[in-house]
């Protein structure tokens, strides 16, 4: 009985002690933070603890919904109980094929704008394609080593199909092959037309100045007198062919006939054909060359001309192109370092042409009258005989030779007082620039004959020789010509 007490009590002051705790507990709560009582457990090692209510804030929704009251609502109408069956279905199947039409028209208008991307994306890389650059190596290996799979598919191919396949892939490569070819003939044609004009403008600046010094009275005597002193300087003999073993003056028309066909072919300018000549002399006068390497010696005087006068001179390449490669361009280099080390830099020398041209503009010469004077000119090239006067007696006697044929006085006393030239200096040089003069359609060499037929030469090589006019005037030297 004591114990059945005893555990009542006990439960009694147990039910009342939680009451109690409930009720500190509630007080607790209502309480701020730091008035509060935080305890610690005695039997476990956690804290218990009372957190601060967070008070939520509404925020609006990213994306508002709208009520079912703003949307107005369409029922179904009632269906009708007297519509027979099979038109109900008549207008099913109109409704599903209207629908099929509907989506075929729309998946078509989706191919189409897909194959026009399509179409694009593969013009875009056909020009990049274009674009990039491959070596030769490349190119030639891809050519000459075929894949197994195309040597295997045309054996497997009749002639039928084989056709068929030839023709599909013509007609593929050369649209391509033909659009490739044209942007680059395009290109490669402005830049020669580009190429032409540039250096059309520079040869017309050029000869604007050359006859502002020739014309104006400030500079032309002085310049007059300067060159001819300088002429007998640098002069050929007329026997440097006697001393030479190997070579003959008849080898040496031919390499000047072959020379005047290169001017021709590069359209260079004359005064390079004379210095090329007149280099090509001085060489005959100072060494012993063999027949081996005559054709060399020509070609580097040539190649030392043109770099003297032209403004843009061909690449050695093409002085190595003309003699068909018989001599390789470190054969030309090394011609051309042994010529001018024995000439010791000094290639200016004043020629005949640059004699004539100067007189000419002096004179004021008209375009055939100026053709005519460097025709001659260049026919005095031709022969060896004429290394025995000086150059400016050929061009004086060239001068001359066109005064009178175009019926103008042959040399005027202006020109006398200027030049200190008279008409009795020159008369033989006259008299065999005559004699090549009507001799020349005949001859064996005829590049400088057919160069001055054409009609952009005024054709003065056809023009008939004054000979009863120069007997008229010189009856000595003149009395027994042809």
């Amino acid at each position: 009985m004591q114990t059945a007490l005893r555990l009542k009590l006990s439960n009694a002051k147990a039910t009342e002690e939680g009451e109690a705790a409930k009720h500190k507990l509630m007080k607790n709560e209502n309480q701020p933070l730091k008035e509060r009582n935080l305890k610690r457990q005695n039997s476990t090692s956690n804290l218990h603890r009372y957190f601060i209510p967070i008070k939520r804030v509404y925020k609006p929704p990213l994306i508002e919904s709208v009520s079912k009251e703003e949307f107005e609502v369409f029922e179904d109408p009632d269906p009708v109980e007297n519509v027979p069956k099979k038109v109900a279905e008549k207008e099913n199947v109109e409704n599903d094929e209207n629908e099929k039409e509907v989506i075929e028209t729309q998946s078509e208008k989706d191919n189409n704008v897909l194959h026009e991307l399509e179409e694009k994306r593969q013009k875009e890389e056909q020009k990049k394609m274009f674009m990039l650059t491959r070596d030769n190596n490349d190119v030639t290996l891809g050519c000459s080593k075929p894949s197994s799979k195309t040597v295997t598919m045309l054996a497997s191919c009749d002639d039928d199909d084989y056709n068929k396949i030839s023709v599909a892939f013509s007609t593929f490569t050369t649209a391509i092959r033909a659009s490739s070819s044209n942007s680059q003939v395009d290109v490669e044609t402005s830049i020669e037309e580009e190429n032409k004009i540039s250096v059309m403008r520079k040869k017309a600046e050029k000869e604007c100045r050359d006859d502002l010094m020739d014309v104006s009275g400030e500079y032309y005597l002085d310049n007059l007198k300067y060159m001819i002193s300088q002429q007998a300087k640098h002069r050929p003999s007329s026997t440097s062919f006697s001393r030479q073993k190997h070579l003959s003056e008849k080898m040496r028309s031919i390499l000047v006939d072959w020379l005047s066909d290169v001017v021709d072919g590069y359209d260079l300018q004359k005064e390079t054909l004379h210095l090329a000549v007149n280099l090509l002399d001085r060489v005959f006068l100072s060494l012993d060359v063999e027949k081996t390497l005559f054709q060399l010696v020509g070609t580097t005087c040539m190649m030392i001309a043109a770099k003297y006068e032209e403004i843009y001179p061909p690449a050695i390449d093409k002085f190595a192109y003309i003699t068909k490669y018989k001599y390789s361009v470190p054969d030309i280099l090394s011609m051309e370092r042994f010529i001018l080390a024995k000439f010791r830099f000094s290639k200016f020398v004043p020629t005949a042409s640059w004699f004539g041209t100067c007189f000419a503009k002096r004179m004021q010469f008209t375009p055939e009258m100026s053709e005519t004077m460097e025709y001659l000119l260049d026919l005095s090239l031709m022969d060896a005989c004429f290394l025995r006067y000086r150059p400016s007696d050929i061009g004086a006697a060239a001068i001359c030779f066109t005064n009178i044929q175009h019926e103008k006085e042959a040399w005027p006393e202006k020109m006398i007082e200027e030049t200190g030239l008279k008409t009795d200096t020159f008369l033989y040089v006259l008299k065999e620039l005559h004699e090549m003069y009507i001799y020349a359609s005949t001859s064996c060499y005829k590049s400088i004959f057919e160069r001055y037929s054409h009609i952009d030469k005024e054709r003065v090589a056809l023009l008939p020789a004054p000979s009863s006019k120069l007997k008229k005037l010189f009856p000595t030297y003149f009395g027994n010509a042809p």
